[in-house]
């Protein structure tokens, strides 16, 4: 190839309105000499030593051996370009005379050929022509290369074929060959050392690392057009090329964040590592787990709250992280509110592990730009990294892969690339659903060690999603911590063997008898052994919780007032927002301004994160330092004091209280809410010395059977409901950790109704317990539908898992949206006032300071009552073209904080959050 032809060919175009660069060009065979040397220097810098290992033995080649070839397959990832059909696209037309003697244009559209099915369509001939290459490993290093702009190809695509002239004939094809040829001798590829195989896991983390490596490749800061005017080419050498890709390689995964750190060399003490005297038992427990657990493995951690699980589970991961073992850590919680308590203590945590080196840490989750913590972090050298000039798939400007691209780079969605990460379970469990680039995730979270905190609090849906995700898990050789205080027995042992089947393991009956300890207890399982074992209690723990039943007899407010005379800080935990603002209204007369707090989801952001805030100083640890938006503050508990909240408090907020009320759940959160009950060891009015529940009795009960508000009935199952209050119904208090397992058992196994069948109440059981299996089925039948294939799955893997589901698109039908939960649909929404309005203004795409701006002002509604009405309308156009606003819809408020939506006016009430009634008809 000569050096006129190895240049003519583009790859990357500047956008119509830069006059500047009308012009330029990138050439194709800079392009892809660019992203394969971003993948070389991804494998050599950011990949654990153990994933080369593994990758490298898929393959069956050296670890050498393995980085050129990847480095090469990387850079054939656009040989499709190599095509009359993306060549000769109209926005190229000025280019045309510079390979006229290739063909006539063809009279196709892009979006007819894919660049990336033509390079899975014509790259298997090549490699096993060039290299004899065994055709089935050939087609599917083909097709993971082609799929970089997020969906494989699949045998149905190559058999309704594509244009012939799209493709190319014959001249085409020889181009095509003497661009595989120029690569492999650039990048030193040995015709006799070959890949021999592949498994499911192989393909999918390659595939994960050449999308990321393009996207890097594709961003001009770092590799600009190399022509400036198309009628004069360049004069250098493509092996000088390879060095000034080289460089700038390097300066991007710089300013990436993915260089300057190393894995550590040796573990630390325990106590070196949290600045503690002595573990408790449980963290003595994680220890010894550590020394002898060397390879990849699941761990399962129960134990009552606030025992300290959350330290044993750093110790684990950072054991398991030292070199050549898994590289970083991803911790997943349920909410973004305990993502944002667990940033803090992993920042904390991280900076005294390293410091000295940069170690790279995300928060993930919508709002983690809105952290002052993490705002901090970025301010202090994380910028964002963008993306330009990638073109899609369909074959246009390329405008909507660049916005999905660029949200891999935003705060959210980054982390899962870098080495540390705190966020949502949701952005994991996306990693197993059939979205565009699941791969991407999946890569992300390979060979890292994966925190998950909370697994009981995980429906049929999300448990289908967790097991499917523990498989892959283990395939790509990430270890598991999973933390819980109350998982039911048959949890446990499903997710033990979810993950043993990513590792080609099964449990027979007589193993799984060694799994069989009394709670509490650490659980593990890896590729040689599994076992269980209790675990002791501080003395801490120990406690009997008294149990109190209230109804409406005497007024909650009267109630509580009377228990707090002499002082001391109350919960109540409700199981909706709207009952929460009853209650809160309710309480009102008995508590003066001071003394009485609401917090829920439905305040706007800003809103809702004072509330945290104020939460934490009032009722958090005595001596801690609270961060805020205002800076540091300690925590300073008021004489008395009463929080009205939902289920924001239930998990991982490190709170403390004298007395709580809580709604009637399922027992396993009602046990979660006692948690923060008599928290911390401290002094305590002596009204309240010991720790009392009050659980709200039902609406009613009519002969024996209880009926529950139709909120409880709509957030949790019925059936559940009703197990939960027939156990708690004549206890008089609960042992702490004894009484835990029994409870948890006894509302969870397959016992029968206590009362006769043709009674009240066995009629009720009959008639849950129905409604409970037929929409376990139907969970769990969706989940199924669609979820990514098992890594064990015995065919190819391209032709299923292809239905390429809609992240962050609520506007259409759930079937075709990528859910992490079963929930009710929902739309996210940011409110401006007319002042706000006239302040920011619409006709720019907002950016930087001003997007934090506005998602201060930003909440998530699932009422039915607007949802349409909202959904109906679209996202303001320049929001279309920010990764973080995109699908929020703009709602216009009045001076009053009022908007009129169809027959409903929705109020932004400062002291209730929002607040929708239906306005009077007139007549």
């Amino acid at each position: 190839m000569t050096m006129h032809n190895a240049y003519r060919l583009w790859a990357k175009l500047p956008s119509s309105e830069d006059a500047n660069l009308a012009r330029s060009f990138h050439p194709l065979i800079c392009h892809m000499i660019d992203v394969g040397i971003v993948a070389r220097r991804m494998w050599r810098n950011t990949i654990a030593d153990s994933a080369r290992v593994e990758l490298a033995d898929s393959l069956g080649l050296s670890i050498d051996t393995t980085e050129k070839w990847i480095t090469f397959i990387a850079a054939l990832h656009d040989l499709g370009k190599a095509s009359p059909a993306f060549q000769l696209r109209r926005e190229a037309a000025r280019l045309h005379h510079l390979y006229s003697d290739l063909g006539r244009p063809p009279n196709i559209e892009a979006r007819d050929c894919p660049h990336g099915r033509v390079t899975a369509g014509e790259l298997p001939s090549l490699l096993e022509s060039i290299f004899g290459i065994d055709s089935a490993v050939a087609v599917r290093l083909a097709t993971l290369t082609g799929g970089h702009h997020g969906v494989f190809s699949s045998s149905l695509d190559f058999e309704s074929g594509y244009p012939a002239d799209g493709v190319g004939k014959r001249r085409w094809r020889e181009l095509r060959h003497e661009l595989t040829l120029q690569l492999k001798d650039l990048f030193n590829v040995d015709r006799q050392a070959v890949p021999r195989a592949s498994q499911h896991s192989t393909t999918m983390l390659l595939a994960g690392l050449i999308s990321v490596a393009d996207w890097i490749g594709s961003n001009t800061d770092y590799f600009p057009y190399l022509v400036n005017d198309f009628e004069h080419l360049p004069e250098i050498t493509l092996t000088e090329y390879v060095t000034i890709a080289e460089n700038a390689a390097d300066r991007a995964l710089a300013q990436l964040g993915w260089l300057g750190w190393r894995q550590p060399e040796q573990r630390l003490p325990f106590t070196e590592l949290f600045k503690l005297d002595a573990p408790r038992p449980l963290q003595k427990a994680a220890i010894e787990i550590a020394g002898e657990i060397n390879s990849p493995g699941i761990v399962i951690i129960e134990a009552p709250m606030g025992e300290g699980k959350t330290e044993a589970a750093l110790y684990l991961a950072d054991s398991w992280g030292v070199s050549p073992g898994p590289r970083g850590c991803y911790i997943a919680l349920p909410t973004q509110a305990t993502s944002n308590q667990m940033f803090t203590r992993v920042h904390s945590f991280l900076s005294s592990r390293y410091p000295i080196d940069k170690v790279n840490l995300q928060l993930l989750h919508g709002h983690a730009s809105l952290s002052s913590e993490f705002e901090l972090l970025r301010r202090n050298g994380d910028r964002a990294f963008t993306l330009d000039s990638v073109c899609g798939e369909e074959g246009g400007s390329g405008d909507g892969a660049s916005v999905v691209a660029a949200e891999w780079f935003t705060h959210r969605k980054r982390g899962l690339l870098a080495p540390y990460g705190v966020g949502t379970i949701d952005q994991a469990l996306l990693g197993v659903l059939q979205t565009r680039h699941v791969f991407v995730r999946l890569f992300g979270l390979s060979h890292k060690v994966i925190l998950i905190d909370e697994v009981h609090a995980y429906d049929t849906y999300m448990s289908r999603l967790l097991e499917r995700l523990l498989e892959w898990l283990a395939a790509i050789g990430s270890p598991v911590i999973l933390l819980s205080a109350t998982l039911p027995n048959q949890k446990r042992t499903t997710l033990l063997k979810s993950y043993l089947k990513g590792l080609g393991r099964t449990l027979t009956a007589e193993k799984e008898t060694a799994l069989e300890a009394v709670y509490p207890r650490l659980s593990w399982a890896t590729s040689e052994t599994e076992g269980s074992r209790r675990i002791e209690v501080s003395d801490l723990i120990r406690r009997r919780l008294k149990i109190e039943w209230v109804g409406e007899d005497a007024p909650l407010g009267q109630r509580l007032a009377a228990a707090l005379i002499n002082g001391g800080c109350a919960a109540v935990i409700c199981n909706t927002v709207h009952r929460a603002q009853q209650t809160y209204t309710a309480l009102k007369p008995f508590f003066t301004t001071e003394e009485l707090d609401l917090f829920h989801a439905r305040f706007l952001f800003e809103s809702r994160q004072e509330r945290e805030n104020r939460a934490t100083v009032d009722f958090g640890k005595v001596g801690a330092i609270i961060d805020s938006e205002d800076g540091q503050r300690a925590v300073q508990r008021p004489f008395r004091k009463v929080l009205v909240a939902t289920q924001v408090i239930e998990q991982s907020l490190d709170l403390d209280f004298d007395l709580m009320v809580t709604d009637c759940a399922p027992i396993d959160l009602i046990l979660q809410r006692s948690g923060r009950l008599h928290r911390h060891n401290r002094p305590r009015n002596p009204d309240l010395a010991y720790p009392v529940l009050w659980i709200r009795k039902p609406e009613s009960i009519e002969y024996g059977r209880p009926n529950f508000d139709p909120g409880s009935r709509a957030v949790y199952d019925e059936h559940l409901l009703l197990r939960s209050w027939l156990t708690l119904n004549n206890l008089e208090a609960i042992d702490i950790p004894l009484d835990i397992e029994a409870l948890i058992e006894s509302v969870y196994d397959s016992r029968t109704c206590p009362e006769p069948d043709d009674s009240p109440l066995g009629v009720y059981w009959q008639q849950t317990a129905a409604k409970m299996a037929h929409s376990i089925r139907e969970m769990d039948s969706i989940a199924r539908s669609v979820i990514i294939p098992s890594p064990t799955y015995p065919d190819s893997i391209f032709d299923i898992g292809n239905r390429r589901l809609e992240e962050d698109e609520p506007e259409i039908h759930q079937s075709l949206q990528a859910l992490t939960r079963m929930v009710e649909p929902s739309v996210s929404i940011i409110c401006l006032t007319p002042s706000q309005m006239k302040k920011i203004g619409l006709q720019n795409s907002p950016h930087g300071a001003l997007v934090r701006e506005l998602l201060r002002s930003s909440i998530t509604l699932s009422s039915r009552k607007v949802l349409r009405n909202l959904l109906e309308q679209r996202p303001p156009p320049a929001w279309r073209r920010s990764p973080l606003l995109r699908n929020y819809r703009l709602l216009e408020l009045d001076d009053a904080g009022s908007c009129q939506i169809g027959k409903y006016l929705l109020k932004i009430d400062p002291e209730l959050g929002v607040v929708i009634n239906e306005t009077a008809q007139e007549t």
